[in-house]
């Protein structure tokens, strides 16, 4: 909030004529000077907005990344299928932070190479092929880039953990099949209750154990897939991985 008072200062409605016969208004920035408005949009929206959020996340997810593969579990033989999948684990977690990284950076950085483009570049000729696709295209495309930058993240955990996979199938997996269990429940209340009123308790109960059993069943064939990785390995050393 800090860093956009000066929009409050700077922006206010303004009144242009189209060829004095059209008029209409908008908000518009009128700055003191044009060196304000560089100094501002590079030293506060530029450093502040992109560069230093990038270096963050990059600092602290190596930091994130330099402990995990240095942590160590005891009582594991080096060439033991377990260390082996621990290794990939810790591969496939690094993959992940860096690609959040490089995401971050390639999603914001074209908007921000057009804005500084605009203020130190020639502008392109009125009418132009160049100002005619920035203006329609690139500039919105980047503006859409880093906007969706913010929903990316998830996916990222998809693809690269298992886990998260499984985790999301199970959640999906879990709410369609209450879903189908009451949809069934309420057609079949329906029937049943045309044709035979007395009935009508034991279809519910009959559907419900029959969903029940075939989302338990599901669950349990997610669950046993996670368990496939760990085998025979003492207590303790299982504690340590989880």
């Amino acid at each position: 909030m800090a860093i956009f008072v000066p929009w409050i200062l700077v922006y206010g409605q303004r009144t242009f004529s189209i060829a004095g016969r059209y008029e209409f208004v908008a908000c518009h920035a009128d700055w003191p000077s044009p060196w304000m408005f560089r100094v501002f949009t590079v030293g506060v929206v530029f450093l502040t907005c992109y560069l230093l959020p990038l270096v963050c996340i990059a600092v602290f997810y190596a930091l994130i990344g330099v402990r995990v593969w240095r942590r160590r579990v005891g009582n594991l033989a080096v060439q033991s299928r377990a260390a082996a999948n621990i290794r990939r684990s810790k591969t496939r977690l690094l993959r992940m932070l860096v690609t959040i990284v490089v995401l971050f950076a390639a999603s914001w950085l074209p908007l921000y190479a057009i804005n500084l483009r605009r203020m130190f570049a020639d502008q392109p000729a009125p009418g132009s092929l160049e100002k005619l696709l920035l203006e329609r295209y690139v500039g919105p495309l980047a503006q859409w880039l880093g906007a969706s930058n913010s929903c990316v993240n998830p996916f990222v955990y998809c693809y690269f953990s298992q886990a998260f996979r499984s985790g999301v199938a199970g959640l999906l997996r879990a709410v369609f099949c209450r879903s189908a269990v009451v949809t069934s429940e309420s057609m079949l209340l329906r029937r049943s209750h045309e044709r035979r009123p007395g009935a009508r308790n034991e279809v519910v109960v009959t559907l419900g154990i029959d969903e029940f059993r075939r989302c338990r069943t599901t669950n349990r064939e997610i669950e046993d897939a996670d368990e496939a990785e760990i085998i025979a390995l003492p207590s303790r050393t299982t504690q340590d991985i989880i």
